[in-house]
């Protein structure tokens, strides 16, 4: 927001300079960017009266001319063609210094000294100012400029402009009567503001024949329109150019400046069509499906059916909120001007001025958020301004409310004041704030304030906002220096904070990459993956990442996805996350979170002359999970998939269901060929674990035992099992017979080929038996090794191989 100072003083009577106000407004919690001089490059720049104009003897192109700017009359010589005798012309005398930076000297031109320059509006950095003839040469003045006068003075240059940088929280200082009751409020100052900056004011109580519809009242709550007949195009004053400019908005003519000057002022952008080329009833609805319009800039655009539209009957003739439809564009014969003042949801403006592509100073606004109760003040000063400029007459005036937000009302007590800021505030030091901020208030016994907040501070809402105020007002440097009161207690990591950052150290150590992925999602992805009841987004970043997630391994495919293309092939990666499950659609509370870990590994280990390459597969992941497991106090056992998604998804022979204490906890498994081919992937293995019921199950006290005193003996077992007997089943059982003498089971090799029946697969197991007590015999090892050898083989069909 761009703030002229000459603007701002017309509200308030202060004698401060624009770098005091600037820390001022910062020390008010109001960011300045930085102080902008509007006269810089126009010293030495004068208004002067062509009093001779002749052709010159030597040059067809050039004409001398003699210009009177008051203190002495210069010869100068110009090949423009759009002067004429008496003429008013911005004169650049010797030592002037233009905004672009060019020196004026004197200079001979075909043997005639030439002591100055005629500018035109380009080389002023200045288009749009003056007479038509004004376009292709020298910038024409009117009439009655006065002769002598300093430029910037007469156009109003002399002016400074605070760039102020406004958060979303503060949409109401976009207006300038809100930036002025800002200032005053911090200088202790009373702005003195029209009528129609107080709030709402009935003028008009004849209704205009024409029929306003709101099909969407929860994307426009309130839709005004005030017609405006004998319009007359023309330029606006000079006044209001300058205000445009020193705000960065271009003038155009007396009835678009109206409308921008006002939304500067009021904060509620505006619109003007032409009524006459409106057919029938206006409508605020969403596009349909189709649907084109063209638009000011002369482009054509593609409506999407969640675009809000204003139309009538023969289609949109506007971009609600973000520009207006160039078949309805005023223009030079326009004699009746529909002027629009309403509101839009901001969400859904942002939306549309993303997919379009167009922002503009309406769109900002509506963005973050205008004032609903504003929308007939706002035409109001339109009127006033009509009238004033002679540019048209107010007529008539309709509107359509679909929606008012309550007005609100905070309970202010002096105690939490004092108890949160930490200051001994007096009830005169707070009377004094919301005074100054002109907030209505009731005293109550007790120390309790009941403050009526204004419709335009849509930022406080809650008794802490109003504190802050407190503090803002009296001043943050105004706060005293001390030690925090209350009692200390040592900080430490919650139960869950610290297992979480334990299996982030586990799978780090594993030699895995966190990574961090965003919580949207594109919707066909999700459902693959996820729950399937996933919840859209109003506001989405990008188009494609519309919904929350439901599960973190569209997220980590989407990462490996764009490695792989980059020839990054090698990946190890996991992350811990939050998704989103919501208890009913559409959502009437907010969803759960819930805490899950997921991973995916792909390619190959780096090559070593150490160590030989291993390859990322899903055996290689599974001892991963399950060294995080025992690491964590826990083991995992493994089954086939039973969830049919899941089966769809992943390889039926490199898949499996992760299950702890009999609860099925998350799946891994390598995910299917054409998936890969989709994503661009090589056959990578993923994993998704629930963060609950692995902290349910956690045991990460260290308990330490003397190390065995008695050597251990060693026996391999292989034996052929039918394809569908489990491995882990096979396992359990063994490690069931081999009873405490038993230490250790392991499944060191699967295999299938020639010399392995149809059907089936070769299972070899690594056992370790030890005693704790005594050296054991052979004689005792083989016993039990016979005995698991004959139990397996009659209950699991196992042959033995020998």
């Amino acid at each position: 927001m761009r703030v002229s100072m000459k603007w701002l003083k017309e509200y308030l009577d202060i004698n401060i300079s624009a770098e005091e106000l600037a820390e001022v407004l910062t020390r008010g919690g109001i960011e300045v960017e930085g102080v902008e001089y509007l006269n810089k490059g126009f010293e030495n720049v004068f208004i002067g009266e062509l009093i001779e104009l002749q052709s010159h003897p030597d040059a067809e192109k050039l004409q001398v001319c003699v210009a009177d700017i008051g203190r002495e009359q210069l010869t100068i010589v110009t090949g423009a063609q759009n002067i004429r005798l008496g003429d008013k012309v911005p004169v650049a005398v010797p030592g002037a210094v233009l905004p672009g930076g060019k020196e004026i000297k004197p200079v001979k031109l075909r043997g005639i000294e030439s002591n100055g320059m005629l500018c035109s509006a380009k080389e002023l950095q200045l288009e749009g100012v003056g007479l038509d003839r004004s376009k292709d040469g020298i910038l024409i003045l009117p009439p009655e400029a006065p002769v002598g006068t300093p430029l910037e003075k007469y156009l109003g240059l002399n002016d400074q402009v605070l760039e102020l940088e406004l958060y979303p929280n503060r949409p109401d200082c976009l207006a300038m009567v809100n930036v002025a009751r800002e200032v005053g409020s911090l200088l202790g100052k009373k702005p003195v503001l029209p009528e129609w900056a107080q709030g709402e004011v009935p003028i008009w109580p004849e209704e205009i024949k024409q029929k306003v519809e709101i099909e969407n009242p929860e994307l426009s709550w309130r839709y005004s329109a005030l017609l405006v007949e004998d319009v007359v195009i023309k330029p606006s004053p000079l006044w209001m150019q300058n205000r445009l400019r020193a705000a960065g908005i271009r003038p155009i003519n007396n009835i678009v400046d109206i409308t921008n000057y006002c939304m500067l002022e009021m904060g509620q952008p505006l619109h003007a069509f032409d009524r006459d080329k409106l057919k029938g009833a206006i409508r605020v609805r969403l596009a349909q499906e189709g649907e084109k319009i063209i638009t000011l800039d002369g482009m054509e655009r593609n409506l999407d059916p969640d675009m809000l539209v204003i139309a009538d009957d023969n289609g949109p003739v506007a971009i609600a909120g973000v520009m207006g439809g160039l078949e309805t564009e005023v223009t030079h014969q326009t004699t009746r001007v529909l002027f629009e003042s309403a509101h839009f949801l901001g969400a859904s403006i942002r939306r549309t001025s993303r997919k379009l592509g167009l922002r503009s100073e309406s769109s900002s606004r509506f963005e973050k958020g205008v004032n609903p109760y504003w929308t007939v003040s706002t035409l109001g000063r339109v009127a006033e301004l009509l009238l004033e400029l002679e540019a048209g007459v107010p007529m008539t005036f309709t509107e359509k409310v679909a929606y008012l937000p309550p007005e609100v009302a905070i309970e202010l007590k002096m105690a939490n004041v004092n108890n949160v800021l930490g200051v001994d505030y007096s009830e005169k030091d707070v009377e004094q704030v919301l005074e100054a901020l002109n907030f209505a208030y009731r005293k109550q016994p007790g120390g309790i304030y009941l403050v009526n907040i204004p419709t335009y501070r849509q930022d406080l809402r809650i008794e802490e906002d109003l504190i802050e105020e407190v503090a803002r007002i009296q001043g943050y440097d105004r706060i005293p220096t001390t030690l925090p009161s209350g009692s200390q207690t040592q900080g430490r990591r919650t139960p869950e904070q610290a297992f979480r950052l334990h299996l982030r150290k586990l799978f780090i150590q594993a030699g895995m990459d966190e990574v961090l992925t965003y919580s949207f999602v594109k919707k066909e992805q999700d459902d693959l993956w996820g729950t399937g009841q996933s919840i859209p987004l109003l506001n989405p970043l990008r188009e494609e990442l519309a919904i929350m997630r439901t599960s973190l391994i569209p997220g980590l495919l989407e990462i490996a996805s764009r490695n792989t293309a980059r020839r990054n092939t090698d990946l190890l990666l996991f992350e811990i996350g939050n998704v989103y499950w919501p208890k009913e659609l559409p959502l009437k509370e907010l969803p759960r979170e819930v805490t899950k870990i997921a991973g995916l590994v792909q390619g190959q280990s780096k090559r070593h002359w150490l160590a030989p390459q291993v390859k990322y597969d899903f055996f290689y992941l599974k001892g991963i999970l399950d060294e995080v497991a025992r690491a964590s106090g826990m083991e995992f056992t493994y089954r086939r998939l039973t969830s049919e998604k899941y089966q769809k998804l992943l390889h039926p022979g490199r898949s499996a269901e992760i299950v702890l204490q009999g609860e099925v906890i998350g799946f891994i498994g390598e995910i299917y060929p054409q998936l890969d081919e989709e994503w661009g992937l090589e056959r990578p293995v993923l994993f998704e674990l629930d963060f609950a019921a692995l902290f349910r199950n956690c045991n990460l006290t260290i308990r330490a035992k003397s190390y065995p005193r008695f050597p251990a003996i060693q026996r391999d077992l292989a034996v052929v099992v039918p394809d569908g007997v489990a491995a882990e089943n096979i396992k359990k059982r063994v490690k069931e017979l081999g009873g405490e003498l038993l230490k250790e089971v392991e499944i060191f090799d699967v295999y299938k080929g020639e010399s392995i029946p149809k059907g089936h697969k070769s299972l070899a197991l690594s056992m370790r038996y030890q005693s704790e007590e005594r050296t054991l015999t052979d004689e005792e090892v083989n016993s039990i090794y016979t005995a698991i050898l004959q139990a397996i083989q009659q209950e699991f069909g196992a042959e033995w191989r020998k």
